[in-house]
């Protein structure tokens, strides 16, 4: 038994001389217990006129995520790049504690994740960014720079966040109380396996 589906959107497109088909229209065949299912969807320009047609559809709406949280910000960024989320999480709060993270205008010196000037300008330059120092930058930066410090150190997180805070990964022999202090705030058994 073949049974054939068709979502053809726009039908009275095939009268319409004015109006065409896109060639990218999508079949796609699925066989459930021994029937075969077709499910064709044609795609329209965005610019098609669906008054010509008796099915009316928008062409021109568009369904957008925006974030509403800076942690959303950084979500994004870090998983995007393979950066564990909560670590810059952790990092954030560590640094600067987020503050007013549902703002994502508010911005204090060098950033949520609290990243030097001389840092910020050449990853901003890095990774060709622009509109300046802003808040939505300063996570891009941070958290691209703790990817490179990964990558510097033997690939741990627990290295990539010591060369993050001090520049170059030092034996833990020899961290002063404060490294030692923001090093041991992070379970490292949750990033490093």
């Amino acid at each position: 038994m073949k049974v054939f589906v068709s979502i053809a959107l726009l039908l009275g497109a095939f009268w319409s001389s004015a109006q065409t088909f896109t060639d990218l229209d999508t079949v796609i065949q699925h066989t459930s217990q021994g029937v075969e299912y077709t499910l064709k969807i044609n795609k329209f320009p965005c610019d098609y006129d669906s008054s010509k047609t008796c099915i009316s559809f928008d062409t021109l709406s568009k369904y957008v995520l925006a974030p509403k949280t800076v942690f959303q910000w950084a979500d994004s960024i870090a998983s995007s790049i393979g950066v564990p989320p909560k670590l810059v999480y952790e990092i954030g709060m560590n640094e600067s504690h987020w503050p007013k993270p549902n703002d994502q205008k508010h911005l204090i010196k060098d950033g949520d994740l609290q990243i030097i000037d001389r840092t910020f300008d050449f990853m901003y330059k890095r990774l060709g960014l622009s509109g300046g120092r802003t808040r939505y930058n300063y996570l891009v930066v941070g958290i691209h720079y703790l990817k490179d410090c990964y990558n510097q150190g033997n690939g741990t997180w627990r290295q990539a966040r010591y060369i993050y805070g001090r520049g170059r990964w030092k034996d833990p022999s020899q961290w002063t109380k404060l490294e030692r202090h923001f090093m041991t705030k992070i379970d490292w058994k949750q990033y490093d396996k």
